[in-house]
C-alpha cells in the first residue's frame, strides 16, 4: 500500500486496488482514512481470473483486505491533466520483472518521481521549457451562443475525420525525418513500453486500442462496443492519447453507427488537453455543438474545459465556463480549482492566481506539492522573490523540509542572480552549510556579491571556503567582496588585514581594490588615524601592500592637506619595506602639490625608485610649473610628454603625436603665457584644437582681460606723470605695439 500522504494527494485520481482474494478494483479514490480504508467511485471490479467485469457506482474497502504489495495509485491526468502517468516510473519496471520484494520501499520514491514528472510537464506547458508547437487553423461558422467559438455544422464524425488530413498532426499520421531515426526509434520504444504498462493496468481493454490511429478497422471490428467505450474512459488518463481518442470516436460514429453522446464529446474535449495537438478553440466549438444539439452539459464537461484552458489559455472560454457552472449550481472540484489556478498563471494574472491558491489552501482539500512548485518556478523567473520565498516557507511548514533539490537549487540561483538577500541566507544556512546542496561556481559568485553588498562577511567567508574546497583559486574579486563587507561595518583592521592576505596569496591589489576602504576613511579623520595605526601594527605581521599605504595617504590628503600627507610619505619605506612607492603614490601627492621644491623632491623620488612618469604625472608637473614665476620647465615637460617614445606599456597614443596634457593644465599654461605675453600660447591653442580640445574661447577671455588690465595700468601711469610735470611742455611718445596687442590682433583676425 502506498504511503498515507501519497494516498491523500491521490484523492480524486484513478486508483487500482488488488484485494487479497485476487480481485482488482479500478476506480477513482474518494476518501482515505488513517487506517487505509478506501472509498472508490465509478469502480470496475475484475475477477481473479480476469474473465468477469462488474461496474459498481461506489465501494468501500477496508485496509486489511487489500494486498499491500501491489495496491497502487496509477497517476492519470492531474489537476490540468499534466501529471505524468505512474507507469513511467522506474518502480513499475521492477514490478514488471517480478521483483516484488522491492515494492515495499516504492511508496516515497514513487511520490518523488511523480512529483518531478508533474513539475517537468507543467513547466513545459507553462512555456518555461522550450517546446515546439504546431498550430492548426480551423474555420468555424455559426450563430450566436454562450461560447465565443462558433460551432461546426459538419458533426462529430466529420470533426474526427478532419484530424487525419490536417497538416497540424503530421507526426501522428506520416513518417518522420530520417535524420532523427535514432531518436524516433528510442521514442517509439519508450512509447511501446508505456502502452504495455497502461494495458496491463487495464486488462479488460485490448492493448491495440491504446495504439492510437495505427489500429486497423479490421481489428476494431472484433472488439465489442462496450469495450471501446471502456478504452475511451481509460484513454482520458493516458499521456499523448489524442490520436487514439479521435480514432476510436471516429470509428464508433462512422462504423458502429453510435449517436453522438455526452461521453464521446467529453472524450474529445478532454483530448484537447494535449499540449501539442490540443486547442481551446476546438474544445469550445465542441461544447457549442453539444448545446446546439440539445445535449446537457455535465460537470465533467466543464471540468474538461477547465483542464483544456489550463494548458491552452483562453480567458473568455474559462470565464464563460465558470459562469455556466455558477448558473447551474455546479462547483469546481479540487482538480478544477487547480486548473483554474494554472490557467490564471498562464494568462499572466499572477495576483489573482495567488489569491485562488490561498482560497484553495483554506479549503479542506490538501494541495499537492507540485502546485506550490509551479508558483515557485513562475514567480522565481519573473523576479517575484518575496512571494516565492513566502510560498517556500509555507510549503516547508506544511510538507516538511524534505523538498526536491531542484527547487532549492533553482531558488538559490534566481535569488543570487537578483541579490535577494533574505532568500539567499535562508537557503544557504539551511541547505548549503550542512552540505545538502552544492551550488555551481557561478551561483556561488553571485551569492558572494550579494553578501558583500549587504555587509555579510560571514557569508562571504563561507562562499570563499566553498570555492577553496573545490580547488578554485581565489582571485582579486573574491577578496574585494570581503573587503566591501568589512567596510560596510567600519571594520578597519579586518579590511586592511584582507589586503595583507591578498599580498601573501600572490595577488597585487590596486586602487580599485581599495575604493571601499577609501569611502569608509573619507567619512571622518578619526578613521584615517585609526587606519594609519593599523598599518603600523600590521607591518610587523604581514607584508603591507603599497595599495594599503596609498589609500591612507589619499585620505590624509583629503582631511589634513598636502603637508601632512607629504610627511606621511617619508614613512613609506618603513611601512612598505618590500614594495616601495608606485606611480599611484606620486599621483596622489602631485595632485595637491603647488611648490617647486616639493615637486623637485618627488621627481628625485621617482628616479630613485625607478618609477617612470606616465601621462598623468607629466600633466601634473606641467600644472605645477605653470604656477611658478619661471614656467619654462613646463614646456620642457610638455616636450617630453609629446614624444612618441614617452608612452609606456598599456598606454595608447596617436602615431607620431605622443601624449597631451589635460584641459585644466592647458588652460593653466595658457594663462601663464598670456600674462607673460608669450606668443607660444598660439601653439598651445593650435595643438589643443588639433586634438579636439578647443580652448579658444577661454584664451580669448584671458587675453581681453589682460589687455584691459594693461590699459588701466598705462592710464594710471600717464595720470601720475601728468601731475608731476605741470607747466612743462609735454612731448608725445610713440609706443610700439606690445606682444599682447599683436596677439589680440591675431586672434581677432
Amino acid at each position: 500500500m502506498l504511503p498515507l500522504g501519497l494516498l491523500n494527494a491521490a484523492q480524486g485520481h484513478p486508483m487500482l486496488v488488488e484485494l487479497k482474494n485476487g480481485e482488482t478494483l479500478n476506480g477513482h479514490l474518494i476518501q482515505c482514512d488513517t487506517w487505509m480504508n478506501l472509498t472508490l467511485k465509478e469502480v470496475i471490479q475484475t475477477s481473479p481470473e480476469a474473465d468477469k467485469f462488474v461496474r459498481l457506482p461506489e465501494i468501500y474497502v477496508k485496509g486489511n483486505n487489500t494486498n499491500s504489495r501491489t495496491s497502487r495509485a496509477p497517476s492519470g491526468a492531474g489537476a490540468a491533466a499534466m501529471v505524468k502517468d505512474v507507469a513511467t516510473t522506474a518502480e513499475e519496471e521492477v514490478i514488471e520483472e517480478g521483483v516484488e520484494d522491492a515494492v515495499k520501499a516504492e511508496g516515497e520514491a514513487e511520490a518523488v518521481v511523480l512529483e518531478k514528472a508533474a513539475i517537468v510537464k507543467m513547466l513545459r506547458q507553462l512555456g518555461l521549457r522550450k517546446e515546439v508547437r504546431s498550430r492548426m487553423t480551423r474555420d468555424h461558422h455559426g450563430g450566436e451562443g454562450s461560447y465565443p467559438y462558433q460551432s461546426s455544422d459538419r458533426g462529430l464524425c466529420k470533426e474526427a475525420e478532419d484530424v487525419k488530413s490536417s497538416s497540424r498532426y503530421p507526426a501522428l499520421y506520416h513518417g518522420t525525418s530520417t535524420s532523427d531515426d535514432g531518436y524516433v526509434k528510442k521514442a517509439d520504444r519508450e512509447r511501446a513500453q508505456y502502452i504495455k504498462r497502461v494495458a496491463r493496468r487495464s486488462p479488460w481493454v485490448p492493448e491495440p486500442l491504446f495504439h492510437g490511429p495505427d489500429v486497423s478497422t479490421e481489428r476494431l471490428d472484433k472488439v465489442p462496443t462496450r469495450t471501446i467505450y471502456e478504452a475511451l474512459r481509460e484513454l482520458q488518463n493516458v499521456e499523448d492519447s489524442y490520436g487514439s481518442v479521435v480514432r476510436l470516436v471516429e470509428y464508433l460514429v462512422a462504423e458502429r453507427g453510435e449517436q453522438p453522446n455526452e461521453l464521446l464529446y467529453e472524450c474529445l474535449i478532454r483530448a484537447n488537453v494535449d499540449p501539442k495537438h490540443g486547442s481551446a478553440e476546438v474544445a469550445g466549438s465542441l461544447v457549442k455543438e453539444m448545446i446546439g444539439k440539445g445535449m446537457q452539459t455535465s460537470p465533467r464537461i466543464y471540468q474538461a474545459l477547465l483542464e483544456v484552458t489550463a494548458v491552452h489559455p483562453d480567458y473568455i472560454l474559462r470565464s464563460l465556463a465558470l459562469l455556466d457552472m455558477k448558473n447551474r449550481w455546479y462547483s469546481p472540484n479540487p482538480d478544477g480549482l487547480m486548473s483554474i489556478i494554472v490557467g490564471l498563471l498562464r494568462d499572466g494574472q499572477y495576483e489573482l492566481a495567488l489569491e485562488k491558491l490561498e482560497e484553495l489552501y483554506k479549503s479542506p482539500v490538501t494541495n499537492p506539492p507540485w502546485l506550490y512548485h509551479i508558483f515557485i518556478y513562475v514567480f522565481g523567473e519573473l523576479g517575484f522573490h518575496e512571494e516565492s520565498f513566502q510560498i517556500l516557507q509555507h510549503q516547508l511548514k506544511v510538507y516538511g523540509p524534505n523538498q526536491l533539490m531542484v527547487i532549492w537549487s533553482f531558488l538559490l540561483d534566481v535569488y543570487s542572480r537578483d541579490a535577494f538577500y533574505p532568500g539567499i541566507t535562508y537557503i544557504w544556512e539551511r541547505m548549503v552549510t550542512p552540505g545538502l546542496l552544492h551550488p555551481p561556481d557561478g551561483t556561488a559568485v553571485n551569492v558572494l556579491n550579494a553578501a558583500s553588498r549587504h555587509g555579510d562577511a560571514a557569508l562571504v567567508t563561507s562562499v570563499m571556503r566553498l570555492l577553496t574546497d573545490r580547488g578554485r583559486r581565489l582571485d582579486l574579486h573574491h577578496y574585494e567582496a570581503l573587503i566591501d563587507a568589512h567596510t560596510l561595518h567600519h571594520e578597519v583592521r579586518k579590511a586592511f588585514t584582507v589586503l595583507c592576505i591578498m599580498r601573501r596569496a600572490g595577488l597585487a591589489p590596486d586602487s580599485s581594490s581599495t575604493r571601499p576602504i577609501y569611502r569608509m576613511l573619507r567619512e571622518s579623520p578619526s578613521a584615517t588615524d585609526e587606519a594609519l595605526s593599523v598599518l603600523q601594527e600590521l607591518r610587523q605581521q604581514y607584508q603591507v601592500p603599497i595599495a594599503a599605504f596609498n589609500v591612507v595617504l589619499e585620505a590624509t590628503v583629503l582631511h589634513y592637506g598636502f603637508k601632512r600627507a607629504f610627511d606621511l610619505y617619508r614613512a613609506v619605506r618603513r611601512i612598505c619595506a618590500d614594495d616601495g612607492p608606485d606611480l599611484r603614490t606620486f599621483h596622489i601627492l602631485l595632485r595637491r602639490c603647488v611648490l617647486r621644491k616639493s615637486m623637485n623632491f618627488l621627481l628625485d623620488e621617482l628616479q630613485t625608485f625607478g618609477v617612470r612618469p606616465d601621462r598623468e604625472a607629466y600633466d601634473q608637473l606641467i600644472r605645477i610649473c605653470a604656477l611658478q614665476d619661471d614656467y619654462e620647465p613646463a614646456f620642457k615637460y610638455l616636450e617630453r610628454m609629446t614624444r612618441p617614445s614617452s608612452g609606456s606599456v598599456g598606454e595608447t597614443t596617436a602615431a607620431g603625436s605622443g601624449w597631451w596634457m589635460s584641459r585644466a593644465s592647458a588652460l593653466a599654461l595658457a594663462r601663464r603665457c598670456v600674462h607673460a605675453q608669450d606668443v607660444r600660447v598660439r601653439l598651445i591653442m593650435d595643438e589643443c584644437r588639433r586634438r579636439g580640445m578647443s580652448i579658444d574661447a577661454d584664451v580669448r577671455w584671458l587675453v581681453e582681460r589682460a589687455q584691459k588690465e594693461r590699459e588701466q595700468q598705462q592710464q594710471q601711469q600717464e595720470e601720475e606723470e601728468g601731475e608731476g610735470g605741470k607747466g612743462e611742455e609735454a612731448t608725445p611718445r610713440v609706443q610700439e605695439p606690445s606682444a599682447l596687442s599683436r596677439l589680440v590682433a591675431a586672434m581677432s583676425s
